[in-house]
């Protein structure tokens, strides 16, 4: 699988699409976990990223990551897109000069996004947050070993993306809104994660079509 600049255009229109698709259930989830805002927040910034690159003409893979991040930052400024945000760009600087890249590498660019998300949120797998909705998929593409491996794992991401943002019922929230209900908040489905796992189903979907 060699991938360019115009298949992660593709990627960023299948996650506009999803994300709108479901604003309604992310303000919902919202509304129960925080204040109600990230759907609105998040179909602001994706609708902008995608009206941003839409327009470029470049072939560089990273400029278009880093680009997606800058325009990200400045249309969702939520705590999660602020996240996102920093993602892109981190992925924008590490893939800057590349016009192909190859499936193997999709590994390398989710880990890259994830570390900037930690970093920048100080959080870790296991805290109800996005990244038990993304670091599932990490783990798998992790273990790939060639290319002919990836669309088998990458529809095996996404559904262990699901099922650990389904997994968060249960889990004890440390950050944000939530995280003042305590013990409660364990009855919560995190928001954040299911955004994770909407993502990369998008990702998977979009690649292994």
């Amino acid at each position: 699988m060699q991938l360019t600049a115009n298949d992660f255009i593709q990627v960023f229109e299948a996650w506009t699409e999803t994300i709108n698709k479901n604003k309604d259930y992310l303000i919902k989830l919202d509304a129960i976990a925080g204040d109600g805002d990230l759907g609105l927040s998040l179909t602001d910034g994706f609708d902008a990223v995608m009206n941003a690159i839409e327009k470029t003409e470049t072939d560089d893979i990273g400029s278009l990551f880093y680009q997606a991040g800058k325009t990200m930052s400045a249309f969702a400024p939520s705590s999660l897109g602020t996240l996102i945000a920093f993602g892109f760009m981190d992925v924008g600087k590490v893939m800057k000069g590349n016009k192909k890249i190859l499936g193997c590498d999709i590994s390398q660019m989710l880990e890259v996004f994830q570390n900037a998300i930690m970093e920048r949120g100080k959080a870790k797998p296991g805290e109800k947050t996005f990244l038990d909705g993304f670091n599932p998929a990490v783990c798998v593409l992790r273990e790939v070993k060639s290319e002919d491996e990836i669309p088998a794992a990458l529809r095996h991401a996404a559904m262990k993306a699901q099922h650990g943002a389904m997994s968060t019922i249960g889990m004890l929230a440390k950050f944000g809104r939530i995280a003042v209900r305590g013990e409660d908040s364990r009855q919560i489905l995190d928001p954040g994660a299911i955004v994770a796992s909407l993502m990369i189903t998008a990702l998977a979907d979009t690649l292994v079509s």
